[in-house]
């Protein structure tokens, strides 16, 4: 289990990094943009107020677009909180069943995958919230392939959840069969 949080934590970073780098980039590539072109008219065409004016909008729009980096580094930090919380809890044949997702999970959902598939209730994974469905209160499944992945239709006596899943086949075949053990009323539709 510390493995697989040590893995979440490290993902946790490469995302920060990856945000913030890109961040600097545009907005250094902005910067240069609008500094080179009020270079290139010089001082003497545009003035000195003008000339420093356009400067100066150049500092605070790169400075901008720095600052937008911190709300989306701190948004990812729920989002991984709350894989942290849910992986503290399973149980050792949770996850178990989670490192056989993992083992057969695309590159980019290595520990960090769309659901995890608990004894009583599967936990899905959207950006800044989880949604937890009880087995027990699923009535209807339809899965379709998409370009992206698959689209996952989960039918609950109450409501009803929507998720592009961007898992493989295989991990998403074993969810339903582990909700069609756990719930054997659930009807199924898989057009795939």
């Amino acid at each position: 289990m510390e493995e697989f949080i040590q893995q979440i934590k490290f993902r946790k970073r490469i995302g920060s990094c990856l945000i913030i780098g890109f961040v600097f980039l545009l907005a250094g590539g902005f910067f240069y943009l609008t500094a080179s072109e009020t270079w290139s008219y010089g001082i003497e065409k545009l003035g000195e107020e003008r000339y420093k004016a356009r400067m100066n909008d150049s500092y605070l729009y790169a400075l901008l677009l720095l600052l937008l980096a911190v709300p989306l580094v701190f948004s990812l930090n729920p989002f991984f909180k709350a894989y942290i919380q849910v992986v503290q809890t399973l149980s050792k044949q949770e996850l178990q069943r989670l490192q056989i997702q993992n083992e057969t999970a695309p590159f980019f959902n290595k520990y960090l995958p769309g659901y995890i598939a608990k004894d009583k209730a599967v936990v899905f994974f959207k950006f800044l919230r989880t949604t937890e469905i009880r087995y027990a209160d699923i009535t209807k499944i339809n899965l379709s392939a998409t370009r992206g992945g698959y689209h996952l239709h989960i039918k609950t006596k109450s409501s009803f959840f929507i998720g592009l899943m961007a898992e493989n086949r295989e991990n998403l075949s074993r969810l339903i069969d582990f909700i069609k053990e756990a719930n054997p009323e659930v009807l199924v539709s898989k057009p795939w």
